[in-house]
This record gives C-alpha cells, structure tokens and sequence, in this order.
C-alpha cells in the first residue's frame, strides 16, 4: 500500500467512526412518549457491534499508522544536497521552515510604526540588516518549500508502506 493510499484509507475510517459514533450517541437512550411510537431503529446488540465495529477501525487505523511512521523513519531520500529520511522533511517543513522565515520577517524598520514622532532632527535609523539579503533569503526558503512539498508529494504516491 502506497503512502497516499494509506492517508485516504485512514480518513475514510475516521469518517465511519465518526458516523457510527452519532449513531450509537442517538439510539442508545430514547424517550418513549406511548405505545403507538414506532420501535427504535437499533437495538441494544446493535449498538454493542457499533461500539465492537469502532474498535476495530481504530485499532487497523493504529496499524496503518505505525507503518507510516516507520516508513517515514526507514525512507531515506536525498534533498538539497543531503540524505533525509522522510521523518525529517516532514519536520523540516512543519517547523524549521517556518521559524526561519518567521525570524526573517521580523527584520523591519522600526520607525514606519511610529516611531519616527518622538525622534528628534539628529536622530537617524541604523539598520542591523541588509533588506535586499533579508527578501531574498525569504525567497530562497520559500523555493525550498515549494521543492520539499513537490519531493513529498511525489513521495506519497510513490513510497510503499513498511509492514503493510
């Protein structure tokens, strides 16, 4: 089983548990008002073997994950110029990735934002950075996220499943 196939089996399991749960959440209590209210549409063995049903997604749910992560530890791959197993790409794109680009942007003039009021005639701005480094360093990581999201696109078709 492809990484991509795997994805789309777990949320389809996450989408049957979540209705069999509102299932189980509407039958298994109801008020009857007489004796002329039509039966309930489940009984209490149905409800039982929704309850049985919802374990056994999300145990196969816990098996389909743990082949991920040991497929996302054991895959190794080369990216920008070094081998990464996919376990580290995903982190390099949800974290690093982000905080590198997060303490670019905070390089910004200071007096745009009012300071420039109780500056007086001598006062001038002195800039620990360089604008056009800083914009095209931002330009360079967001290239790299474009290639890591393609690579790991390209991963999740390709790349079959330790164990499964």
């Amino acid at each position: 089983m492809k990484i991509l196939a795997a994805l789309k089996k777990i949320k389809h399991l996450d989408r049957k548990i979540k209705k069999t749960l509102a299932r189980i959440e509407k039958w298994c209590s109801y008020v009857v008002d007489n004796e002329e209210d039509p039966a309930p549409v489940y009984n209490e063995h149905d409800i039982k073997k929704m309850q049985q049903q919802i374990g056994d997604w999300a145990e196969s749910i816990g098996v389909i994950r743990h082949g991920l992560h040991l497929t996302n530890v054991r895959t190794k791959v080369q990216f920008d110029g070094k081998e990464m197993s996919i376990d580290e790409l995903l982190v390099f794109q949800k974290v690093v990735l982000p905080e590198k680009k997060k303490a670019l942007r905070v390089l910004r003039r200071k007096e745009k934002g009012g300071y420039g009021n109780t500056a007086s005639k001598d006062s001038w701005v002195v800039m620990q950075y360089d604008p056009k480094k800083r914009d095209m360093d931002i330009e360079k990581l967001e290239l790299l996220e474009e290639e890591l999201d393609t690579l790991l696109d390209n991963l999740n078709i390709e790349t079959d499943i330790v164990g499964l």
